[in-house]
């Protein structure tokens, strides 16, 4: 029995974004999926910018562009006559691809770096250890058996990796049905925007896709009702804008809305991602970004643990982080689901809210930064022990948040490891202070400059993108970069530091083994 640093089982676009990044960052990673072919259907078709991201550094980005289109706004539409119409820009803003092209380029970046996608390979047992796990299987030859360090879930919400493991996988669900079609579509519709239709007659969600159809959804009235093309038609005439035609529909079908977490996205050497660790309502298109950025928080760890440049411990953080992201995802999501299933005056009362909203100018924001990823908070754990005190300011990055806007994005040259980005004057003395951590202690992989404020600022960003640590004085920064070369180079419990005296210096360096140490 040959031994694997890493199986992945599922063989979906996050069990492929997993193994590129693996792969990416040289660690051997073998992918094994059931299913005899690569996975077909449009599914999960509103990228936002969680996936794009991913989808960037793996160096698949452009070529998805060349295959989907950006959509230039969200239409929300209250009436036949009222709408509320969100731009979109590059920071909030989704690409529309369907899930098979996506699964496509990343099998072919897969290929790429040397990889492969095992098919047919189902899994029959999962048999954790205290130094790896043995996967069981029925291979295209028979039985087999693989031994490896680590074990990624990645197969879905029926995850076999998530029974085998006995996680619960618990949460409510809908009794409504939701209508899924997609077909050819004639009459008056503005392609380049998502529509939403939300109308005392129910919800009705009109997406164009690359290659001509349409996809159209919502709810059923009666979660009984017989699935034709005529529900279809039903369904435009009563909730659309009137003058649409539905034909040659290449799908039909309905599904249900649940919601459910599983009580934990780690036990031993095996780690869940995407479906097999949370479902719920295609409300939003939040199901594919949750996932990415699942991939995305778990890659750069268990990279830095396999290859001894990091402490073991962070990868603890994973599970803590993601399974909060997912419950502040998967409620809001179950929030914006009821609401579309409100009865007509209920509906008709919100949609006035919503109008009222937007007057003010909260709707944009607000909306688009929850659907882009930006609002979720992860608890502050990476560092294994409370932020240092500072002054709080209202604008200031957070640890646990999405990096600002205004942060640099990396370059595609190589995996993105920490990163130190200052603002305020280049000879401030923080500005000064960041240069001589970078110099001494490089435990990021460059010290950037933003013109954000004129007010000297730092932020620690993490390989993912989020926040690691902010600060506006050179103690605070001291601070910050002892704890994060406790995290790359001692695998004891650090003990609680007192923020360092004010100064232009950082702490002394560190010897040369523990200094290469990067994520």
């Amino acid at each position: 029995m040959n031994k694997t640093p890493v199986v992945i089982v599922g063989a979906g676009p996050c069990g492929l974004a997993t193994a590129c990044g693996l792969l990416g960052r040289g660690i051997p990673a073998r992918v094994i999926d059931a299913s005899p072919e690569a996975g077909t259907g449009s599914r999960a078709v509103m990228l936002w910018p969680p996936v794009l991201d991913m989808l960037d550094e793996l160096g698949v980005l452009a070529a998805a562009e060349q295959h989907g289109y950006r959509p230039r706004a969200l239409a929300y539409h209250t009436s036949r006559r009222r709408t509320i119409e969100l731009p979109l820009d590059d920071a909030h803003g989704a690409l529309v691809l369907q899930q098979d092209r996506t699964s496509r380029l990343l099998e072919a970046a897969l290929v790429k770096l040397g990889g492969r996608v095992e098919r047919p390979v189902r899994v029959t047992r999962v048999v954790p250890g205290g130094d790896s796990v043995v996967v069981n299987a029925d291979g295209p030859d028979g039985p087999l058996a693989i031994e490896a360090d680590w074990l990624i879930g990645a197969d879905g919400a029926h995850s076999t990796v998530r029974k085998q493991l006995d996680i619960e996988f618990t949460g409510s669900e809908f009794a409504t049905r939701f209508l899924l079609a997609e077909g050819k579509l004639d009459g008056d519709l503005d392609r380049r925007i998502a529509h939403y239709h939300i109308t005392p007659a129910g919800v009705l969600v009109l997406i164009a896709l690359p290659g001509g159809e349409v996809r159209i959804s919502g709810a059923l009235d009666d979660p009984g009702e017989d699935l034709s093309l005529a529900t279809v038609q039903r369904m435009l005439d009563r909730r659309g804008p009137g003058g649409l035609r539905v034909s040659a529909p290449s799908l039909l079908t309905t599904f249900p809305a649940p919601h459910r977490i599983a009580a934990t996205m780690r036990v031993g050497r095996c780690f869940l991602v995407g479906d097999a660790a949370h479902i719920h309502s295609p409300a939003g298109g939040q199901g594919l970004s949750l996932g990415m950025q699942d991939v995305r928080n778990l890659v750069w760890k268990l990279a830095g643990a396999i290859t001894g440049r990091l402490d073991p411990a962070i990868l603890d953080t994973y599970d803590q982080e993601r399974r909060a992201a997912a419950q502040q995802v998967v409620a809001s999501i179950h929030k914006l689901t009821r609401q579309t299933l409100f009865p007509p005056m209920a509906l008709r009362a919100r949609n006035l809210v919503l109008h009222l909203v937007n007057r003010t100018g909260r709707l944009q924001g607000n909306l688009l930064a929850s659907l882009s990823g930006r609002r979720i908070q992860y608890p502050d754990v990476l560092f294994g022990e409370p932020s240092a005190p500072r002054r709080k300011r209202r604008d200031a990055p957070v640890p646990g948040a999405p990096a600002p806007l205004w942060v640099p994005r990396p370059g595609a040259a190589a995996p993105p490891g920490f990163r130190l980005v200052t603002t305020g004057p280049d000879d401030h003395e923080l500005a000064l202070a960041a240069r001589t951590c970078v110099a001494r202690a490089p435990l990021a992989d460059h010290h950037h400059r933003a013109d954000a404020s004129p007010a000297p600022s730092f932020v620690l960003v993490r390989p993912d993108g989020y926040v690691a640590a902010s600060g506006t004085t050179p103690a605070e920064l001291a601070h910050a970069w002892q704890r994060l070369a406790r995290l790359l180079t001692d695998p004891r419990p650090a003990p609680t530091l007192e923020p360092a005296p004010a100064s232009r210096s950082c702490p002394a360096p560190l010897p040369d083994r523990e200094a290469a140490g990067r994520a």
